[in-house]
Parts: structure tokens; sequence; C-alpha cells
């Protein structure tokens, strides 16, 4: 397979980084990086796409999907490493291909910056009942939890910890009857929720329901110490019972027993990189309870860089073998933002799914509107780089779909593999 650009540009020039997963932090992620001087190839894998229609995007490249072995993906990343010295920086997005880089990180040139926190730390954040016994022993409140992996142990553990209780996959990036997150109230709810014991699950994680608000903590640290830090509160998400992925939110002053608690979990795993930590804040009686830690950039990355923390840029300098000293700086509030295909999509699937009646359908169209006038953030819709999203609904409207597949192409695509002869 021959390599081509639309304006046939030689290959030779700046360093280019290589984004792995397409979904809306990418996204963000192009119109951050290339005005920095940075050529931008996005891997097509990993998401529901749309960077790759982007104005800010050089290159793309079409990889063997992860589903199809991880050993496949990482030997031909590698052979694309070893043909294109000039991509300097791997930046993986989606938290598969985090995962995957890390494990995979002694099979992989290593003359290049590998974007991610330590193996340790990924190890660590990705098993949540041992980042929970983490957080317990440093003073970090986590509700009362237990890891199941039979049809019994959930049934008991759920009378133990005590209804309503939330189940979770124990691995992140698997789904739950296609859910992040189910919330359930009683034992014969649970038993019409999973009469069996779900055959794609390991073990399902069981923890007490806590009413109040999900906060977001975007930050980076060097060595443990916070260097970026800024809070966003989720007012909605795309599911009707509030455990599903954000869709309107705002930035808040960081508060001082989050920024503490943060701290406490970055100094404990001598955390080096960008990630985000999640809380449950019921403030009426003073109750946190930490959620987990993303070791990676987060999906709604696009708040973070609009409040000013530039964690794209320093996920790659805090790759470098010797890190550089990075200022403390803290993030703007007041910043309203707005996933609004998130949105639309969370809705669609609630009422075909018959979980919301007409009218909280009704009301929640009303939300979507209300949130875009008020949002100043929009997690993938720019002026200045429409396509991206336009790609994303066209797929959802008749006719449109193929209109924008036959008139809107990468402007450059890398073979899945590069053998010597190429």
């Amino acid at each position: 397979m021959a390599i081509r650009t639309a304006a046939q540009r030689p290959l030779e020039g700046p360093a280019a980084v290589l984004l792995l997963g397409n979904y809306r932090p990418t996204i963000a992620l192009v119109r951050t990086l290339k005005p920095l001087g940075y050529r931008v190839i996005v891997g097509l894998g990993g998401g529901e796409g749309g960077a790759q229609y982007s104005r800010f995007v050089d290159e793309v490249w079409d990889h063997p999907p992860l589903a199809s072995g991880a050993d496949r993906f990482v030997a031909a990343l590698a052979a694309v490493l070893r043909r294109r010295p000039d991509i300097r920086v791997v930046l993986p997005v989606a938290e598969e291909f985090v995962r995957a880089v890390s494990d995979a990180r002694d099979a992989l040139p290593a003359d290049r910056s590998y974007a991610v926190p330590s193996r340790a730390v990924i190890d660590a954040t990705l098993d949540k009942a041992a980042l929970w016994r983490l957080a317990t022993s440093v003073g970090v409140p986590v509700a009362p939890y237990a890891v199941t992996r039979t049809r019994g142990e959930l049934r008991d553990a759920c009378a133990t910890v005590g209804y309503p209780v939330v189940l979770r996959p124990f691995e992140s990036t698997r789904r739950l009857y296609g859910r992040k997150a189910i919330v359930v109230g009683s034992a014969e709810e649970l038993a019409a929720t999973c009469p069996a014991w779900p055959a794609e699950q390991t073990a399902i994680l069981v923890q007490r329901w806590v009413r109040g608000a999900r906060h977001n903590i975007y930050f980076a640290a060097r060595a443990g110490r916070i260097v970026r830090i800024v809070e966003a509160v989720i007012d909605r998400t795309d599911e009707p019972d509030a455990t599903g992925l954000a869709v309107e939110g705002r930035t808040v002053p960081a508060s001082e027993d989050l920024l503490t608690f943060t701290g406490r979990l970055t100094g404990a795993l001598d955390y080096t990189g960008v990630g985000c930590a999640q809380f449950l804040v019921d403030r009426d009686v003073g109750a946190v309870h930490l959620l987990e830690i993303n070791a990676r950039i987060a999906g709604n990355h696009a708040v973070a860089e609009a409040a000013g923390l530039e964690l794209g840029p320093l996920a790659i300098r805090l790759a470098a073998a010797d890190p550089p000293d990075v200022p403390f700086v803290a993030g703007k509030p007041g910043l309203v933002y707005a996933w609004t295909y998130g949105d639309v999509r969370g809705l669609v699937v609630a009422r075909r799914e018959g979980r919301i009646s007409r009218r909280e359908a009704v009301r929640w169209c009303a939300r979507v509107v209300r949130t875009i006038t008020r949002a100043r953030v929009h997690m993938t819709w720019r002026w200045d780089d429409p396509m991206p999203t336009v790609v994303l609904y066209g797929r959802h409207v008749p006719g449109l779909s193929r209109l924008v597949g036959r008139r809107v192409r990468p402007p450059l695509w890398l073979p899945t593999a590069l053998s010597a002869a190429d």
C-alpha cells in the first residue's frame, strides 16, 4: 500500500506525535498539539472517531484493531516506529491503548517517548480494588465495596454492603449489560437486573451507592507532587440515573479536601504524568468518596485545556527521561462545558430502551438545548474546525453519511504495518 498525501508534501519536517485512540479527547489534543509545531498522526481505532477529519491532523494510521490481538497491534506499531524515525512521541489516549503500550514498552523502540505514567501507576489504577485499598491506607475515604466473581458472591455482597448498591465491571474497558455502572435498589431488583452471571465479566465490583455529585479532578503530577489541577462538577450524564459519561458540567475552584486527597494518592503512587481523579461529593452531609483514577487523558479533556492546564503538551514533557520542573497552575473556574453528541445519543438510547417516559424525553431535549446555549466549551465542536462534529452526526442522518464519506477524506493514509522492504 503506497503512502500518499493530499498535497504530496514530503514526510521530512517537524517531530511527529502519534495519538492512539480516536474519540473526543483526541479531537481536543490535535487542536492543541498542531499549533505547537508537531506533525500530528491519529490512529483510526479505539472510539467513535472523528479526529481524523480535523484540519489539524496531518496523517492517519489504519492500524490492526486491539480486539484482534494485542500482539498484532504491537508488532504493527513497532514496525511503523522503525520505519518512521520522525515519530518521536506516542501518546495513547484511550484506556485500552494506555494498557497495551504500557505492557509492550520492552518490545517498542527505546529511543521514542511514550507519554503514559509508569507501568506501576497504570497497574495500580486499573485495579480498582487495589486502588481503594491504597486510598484507605493514606486516609482517602472510599465507600464500602466488595469484589465478586460468581452469582452467589454477587448476591451475598450486595446484602452485606447494603442496598442501594452500584455494580461496575471489574475491567473498565468492558460494559455491564452495555452500561458503565448500574444502580440496584433491592434483592428483587438485582434478580431482575442480573438473573445470571454475565459470561463476559471476570468480576463485578459492588459498592454502596452514595448520594452526591461526581467531581472530576483533572491533574498533572511530577514525582507525586501535583503541578496542575482543575475541579469540575458533573451536572448531568448520558444515563438517567447519573451513572454514565458526563455531558454537562462546570469548573469550580479546587476544593481543599479534594486537592488534599488527590495529592495523597499521587504521592503514594509516585505519580508522574497526567490523569483524572473522580470523587462522589455530598456537601450537605460532608461525605466524600473516591471513585477512581484514570491514568490518562480524560474523556472530557477539552475542558481541562480550556481551563489553561495544557495537559496534552505536559503529558509529553513529563514523559522525558528527566522530566523538567513544572510550576503549579490551578485551572480557571466558571467554565460550563457540554458534550452534545453524547447527550443526544444518551437520550435516544434511554428512550429506545424504555428507561425514560415520553415526558421525560421532552424534558431531556429541553436540557440539551439549554446546555448548548450556556456552554462555553464544547467537547468536539469548534467553528474553525467543524468537520469532526459534522462527521459524527452525519453517521446518524440518512444520506448524509454517504455524502460525508464521498466528500471528506483523511489527508494521508499509512499502511497497517510496514515491512523492511517498504
